[in-house]
């Protein structure tokens, strides 16, 4: 018994370099053995001076710091070594200790008493607090983005997937079994020859597996997905696996393919006006070349007109063409247009609409005299904008047309006001109003392009266009350019 008790005060003393707490106590809770660390915290406490032979019972009682090593000591002296972790304040901070509790045995087996470890796992149960935190947070990032990760072990031919990527491909966690086979399955049927080709080209080459396909999940249901991978190799050069993301991306297919769709069927309606309109322009302009001119004052104030009209006509069907081809508006284009001759050209195009109508049109550039892009975008857009307020006047009152500019927070303000019949504007009528053939009414003629069109060559030089209306009142189209430096 005593040289049991002398070897363990050993092993307690020589445990002084760790900070850890450590002391031994018999079966009686008389302290036979402790540390420096243990006498620092007992007069740390107020708990007087560690005595070798003191009873522990009242230390377990009224410490803090000694609360869980009551039934901890219990536990082991019938046997059972246990552990504690015990939560406290101290100094404003909060601590986390784990307590050991082991029984140790004399020459006839029986417990002679246990000997208690304590040691600071605050740091590590912070690590480990830190490490859920940031796994957390990078699941909702996954969730939010559609995204999940995956790795790929080549030599057993085992994927691991993140949760969102079963979400993702429609399958149950534990029932599907992710492998290079298995995911090949799921690959639409027309894709997975281009997918197989990206993947050994990347493992070939050493160089990133990036491709869109489609696959199909649940009842049929087809998904585009965003796969980008990177392979690792061995010191010999071999490839042992790739890692990667597989990202959801069937709205933004779905919504390109959308746009695509009715920038061909726009592009293919263009090509017939053109087609059409091209037969009377050029008759026109070649009547007026053949004109006997000087005979008739009033008959060659006349045809000027109309060569002068016929000349922008033509000019714009040209650049109709140029605005609304697939690919978008080169920027090395962009020049600075003054909106006072942009107006000139518009005039030109409006005079008889202008005249029919006793139209008002006012402008007023003074705020902002130029803007930077293209000029036949700018005609067509002021064309569209003054004709459309023309074609909702209202029957009994003149048109009273108004063109602003001003600048605020970095964008040019274009404003189109009139005081036509207006209407009641709901989100859903502004969104269609500028859909391809939307209307503010009904209450006129034409297909409702114009809008679609000026939409269009706003977006192309980065611009946005809104629109306010009220019944009775008007309507005010608002577009916003950024202002270049």
């Amino acid at each position: 018994m005593k040289r049991k008790q002398v070897l363990i005060h050993n092993k307690v003393e020589n445990v002084e370099d760790r900070g850890d707490v450590v002391w031994a106590m018999d079966q009686d809770y008389k302290l036979t053995a402790y540390n420096a660390s243990f006498e620092e915290k007992l007069k740390k406490e107020q708990l007087g001076k560690p005595l070798k032979g003191m009873d522990l019972r009242a230390i377990y009682q009224n410490g803090v710091f000694f609360n869980p090593c009551k039934k901890g000591c219990e536990k082991a002296l019938n046997r059972y070594a246990t552990t504690a972790k015990h939560t406290f304040e101290e100094g404003g901070h909060t601590y986390v200790h784990e307590f050991s509790f082991q029984p140790f045995m004399d020459v006839s087996g029986d417990v002679a008493g246990c000997c208690i470890w304590q040691k600071d796992i605050t740091d590590e149960v912070s690590n480990i607090h830190k490490l859920w935190d940031s796994e957390r947070k990078y699941r909702e990032a996954q969730r939010i983005a559609n995204v999940g990760h995956w790795e790929w072990d080549m030599i057993k031919d085992e994927i691991v997937w993140s949760n969102q990527l079963y979400h993702i491909f429609q399958q149950i966690p534990g029932e599907f079994k992710a492998s290079y086979v298995s995911l090949i399955e799921i690959i639409h049927p027309e894709d997975r020859e281009a997918f197989r080709e990206d993947v050994e080209t990347s493992i070939r080459e050493n160089g990133i597996h990036d491709i869109v396909h489609r696959v199909i999940v649940g009842d049929g249901e087809i998904r585009y997905v965003h796969q980008k991978g990177r392979t690792f190799y061995d010191e010999l050069g071999n490839p042992m696996r790739m890692a990667g993301t597989s990202q959801d991306v069937t709205m933004e297919v779905m919504a390109n393919q959308q746009i695509v769709q009715q920038n061909n069927e726009l592009q293919n309606f263009v090509r017939i006006i053109s087609h059409n309109l091209r037969g009377p322009i050029s008759n026109l302009l070649m009547l007026s070349k053949i004109y006997d001119w000087g005979k008739d004052e009033v008959n060659d104030d006349i045809v000027k007109k109309i060569e002068h009209t016929t000349e922008a006509l033509d000019q714009t069907i040209k650049d109709l063409n140029l605005s609304l081809s697939l690919k978008n508006a080169d920027k090395e284009q962009f020049r600075e247009i003054k909106l006072s001759e942009v107006m000139k050209d518009v005039d030109g195009l409006l005079s008889e609409e202008i005249i029919r109508s006793k139209a008002n049109v006012k402008t007023d550039f003074a705020h902002v005299e130029s803007i930077f892009g293209l000029k036949s975008y700018m005609v067509n857009i002021f064309y569209n904008l003054i004709l459309n307020a023309i074609n909702y006047a209202k029957e009994d009152l003149p048109p009273i047309i108004q063109l602003t500019t001003e600048e605020d927070s970095g964008f040019i303000i274009l404003k189109v006001s009139d005081n036509g019949i207006g209407m009641e504007l709901t989100p859903e009528k502004e969104r269609k109003i500028f859909n391809m053939y939307g209307r503010l009414s009904g209450a006129t003629e034409g297909k409702g392009l114009g809008l679609y069109l000026v939409k269009t060559q706003v977006e192309a030089m980065n611009g946005k266009i809104g629109v306010e209306s009220e019944k009775g009142v008007g309507t005010t189209f608002t577009v916003h350019f950024e202002k270049q430096h």
